[in-house]
């Protein structure tokens, strides 16, 4: 393999039980999200569910301007 990857990684995969605790919510808070399809992006490994704390911000901000456009 040559050259650089079409798309570098360019933050971390974390845990559930860090992204909980980095949004202040519960882990079951953060399952129920998932299931729902209402939480933050979120890659599936193995069963296991880690999160890129880069897509959490945006997903974050991303709600910031839906409750901006609301209100």
């Amino acid at each position: 393999m040559t050259g650089t990857p079409e798309h570098p990684v360019s933050s971390p995969l974390l845990h559930s039980r860090d992204v909980a605790a980095y949004l202040k919510v519960s882990e079951s808070t953060l399952s129920r999200w998932r299931s729902a399809g209402t939480g933050p992006p979120f890659i599936r490994m193995s069963g296991i569910a880690r999160y890129r704390i880069d897509a959490v911000d945006a997903w974050l901000i991303e709600l910031e301007h839906d409750h901006a456009s609301q209100g």
